[in-house]
């Protein structure tokens, strides 16, 4: 399994086992890495935005806040392109967050939906990447 594959799949493990957490070496024999994998795939996340809490001790692990995450969303490649483009084109206060947004739209899109996406991008006047 690949990292980006590992992230992903990492969080829908807490996401499955919310409110309740996973321990590092849970997470670690699950996904087959080393405890220090799981920990730096984790703060990868965090440092992403996902909303991982970790708490120390013989209790604690990490869990994931299931009312800061949204469920699983799957477009097609038109949808997901018209998104992009929307998302590209986001000003003022909220542009950041647009690109965001847009690049997480884009990330979590399979290898052959997002070249049909970026097919169809290259062929319009307008470019979302």
């Amino acid at each position: 399994m690949n990292r980006t594959d590992r992230l992903y799949a990492l969080v829908e493990e807490l996401r499955a086992g919310a409110p309740g957490s996973r321990t590092a070496r849970e997470l670690a024999e699950r996904f087959e890495v080393s405890t220090r994998t799981v920990e730096r795939d984790i703060l990868a996340l965090q440092e992403a935005g996902v909303p991982i809490h970790g708490a120390a001790g013989r209790r604690g692990g990490y869990s994931i806040d299931p009312a800061r995450t949204l469920p699983p969303v799957n477009f097609t490649p038109a949808e997901a392109l018209a998104a992009a483009i929307a998302l590209a084109d986001i000003t003022g206060p909220f542009a950041a967050a647009g690109r965001m947004a847009r690049n997480k739209v884009l990330a979590a899109m399979s290898g052959s939906d997002l070249e049909a996406t970026r097919c169809r991008v290259d062929r319009s006047s307008r470019s979302a990447w």
